[in-house]
């Protein structure tokens, strides 16, 4: 799936900069509930964010000449959503990803709640400085360099704590019994 996702963002972008319209419906298609989500981890408002999805995909229009093709397209459309969703916050809100509620609606089902209330506790036992790489590496998308640049860190102490925070979040999981022999979710 994710492989269908980056070749389908791909030809997204690249309708998108030779000027075709069909590229932003299938932007929409392939990225709309991650771009949702991702507004509403920042906004906390549904009816905000949906305007900052909007707003995001003028922006990528706007600004598709910067896209390098065969690089991350994920990252940099859900990138310009996050900005753009931080550009609607009133003054004097900041940033905050301690509430993981956006990750999956409940209404996708049973186990797909499980699944997100699980992810919610794994996450919410992280310290908050852990807790957003892991949000900028797994929901956002971003490479290790691009977090490191953002963060004014080093590559290397990105991995790190990526890397001590998945310990963590593993460790939680063997404790209560829910990983297979192999260390799977």
């Amino acid at each position: 799936m994710k492989e269908r996702e980056r070749n389908t963002t791909e030809e997204a972008l690249r309708l998108i900069a030779a000027g075709e319209e069909k590229g932003i419906d299938l932007l929409y298609e392939c990225l709309g509930p991650a771009m949702l989500a991702a507004a509403t981890a920042v906004l906390r408002d549904q009816f905000a964010a949906e305007d900052a999805v909007q707003e995001s995909f003028l922006r990528v229009v706007r600004g598709i000449r910067s896209y390098r093709s065969g690089t991350n397209g994920r990252a940099w459309v859900l990138r310009i959503v996050r900005n753009a969703a931080i550009d609607k916050l009133p003054d004097g809100r900041t940033v905050c990803t301690d509430d993981f509620s956006y990750i999956a609606p409940a209404e996708d089902g049973e186990e797909r709640a499980t699944d997100r209330l699980l992810a919610e506790s794994l996450l919410n036992a992280l310290p908050p400085e852990r807790r957003q790489l892991i949000y900028m590496k797994y929901f956002l998308d971003m490479t290790v360099r691009a977090i490191a640049a953002e963060i004014g860190k080093s590559k290397s102490f990105v991995q790190k704590e990526i890397a001590r925070a998945e310990e963590s979040m593993r460790k939680i999981l063997e404790d209560r019994g829910q990983t297979d022999e192999s260390g799977s979710y």
